[in-house]
């Protein structure tokens, strides 16, 4: 549900080189969490947000380390010492990297403040059949030009694209999937959402290769809502469950700082939840 951000927005990471080992049997999770459960620390340093609007210090001070930024030079450069840029470059049906891209990514290429790059948005197999092989042009010139120091990122919503856009065929170098399990149709929250779509992705790909989406909005003061803000509970038991399902992921994201269209209210609402992904963060 992401959509471009044009005002500054947080990117923070050290560089990586991803490692695809085999992929790992799904892990097995208890149907529920205790809300009390004291939460273990996240492997990974590289927590990514997006929909800032300009904000900055508030979305660091929760301990995000990657901010959502368009390409150029002088935002990416305004970026706070230890916050890294994963750079909007996307598309919802993607298309061949053509000589803008690449462009692009060559000026960002050596770039130590930038993490990588976001290349699509919920794309479609059904609607995008040649979607996978363009996203394969686009990432492979990313780890060509940067000599594999910044990653292409991709989101998926639904479990039939998992197949098709998979890293051997869309050669990105991470997958985020976002199960969101609070809604109208899950008022409690639905956790075992989240074991769906990990049991599934890891059927067509490498464990290591998923980005965790933590649910941080809901719709009710939207025109179609539908998805709920997470209690604080509820957070804790979706991060306990990432956690448990997706223990060593190379980075986590966080949807979303600030409102859009489609999703308010959301984490800039809540300092509540705020302070849960702070502990987690910081722990």
């Amino acid at each position: 549900m992401r959509r471009p951000a044009l005002l500054l927005v947080s990117a923070a990471l050290v560089a990586v080189a991803i490692v695809v080992p085999a992929a790992a049997a799904p892990a097995q999770v208890a149907p529920t969490v205790s809300p009390a459960v004291v939460l273990p620390g996240p492997t990974t340093g590289n927590h990514f947000v997006t929909n800032l609007h300009g904000e900055v210090q508030a979305p660091r001070s929760v301990g995000f380390t990657i901010f959502d930024t368009g390409a150029s030079v002088e935002q990416i450069a305004a970026l706070p010492q230890g916050i890294r840029a994963l750079v909007w470059l996307g598309q919802k049906c993607p298309t061949p990297a053509d000589a803008a891209f690449r462009a692009t990514v060559q000026r960002l290429a050596t770039n130590p403040k930038v993490f990588g790059y976001y290349l699509s948005d919920e794309p479609h197999v059904a609607d995008c059949p040649g979607g996978a092989t363009a996203l394969a042009s686009r990432a492979s010139f990313v780890r060509a030009a940067s000599a594999g120091t910044q990653v292409s990122f991709i989101v998926l919503s639904r479990v039939e694209d998992y197949v098709a856009f998979r890293p051997t065929v869309s050669r990105v170098s991470l997958v985020g999937l976002d199960p969101y399990p609070c809604s109208v149709a899950h008022p409690t929250c639905a956790p075992s959402l989240i074991d769906e779509k990990v049991n599934a992705a890891v059927a067509s790909f490498a464990r290591s290769r998923i980005v965790p989406v933590y649910q941080a909005f809901g719709q009710s003061a939207t025109a179609s809502p539908y998805y709920n803000l997470p209690t604080t509970a509820q957070m804790s038991t979706m991060l306990a469950r990432w956690t448990a399902l997706v223990p060593s992921p190379a980075m986590d994201y966080t949807y979303g700082w600030g409102h859009q269209g489609s999703s308010n209210p959301t984490l800039i609402d809540s300092a509540a939840l705020q302070g849960v992904l702070r502990s987690y963060f910081a722990s």
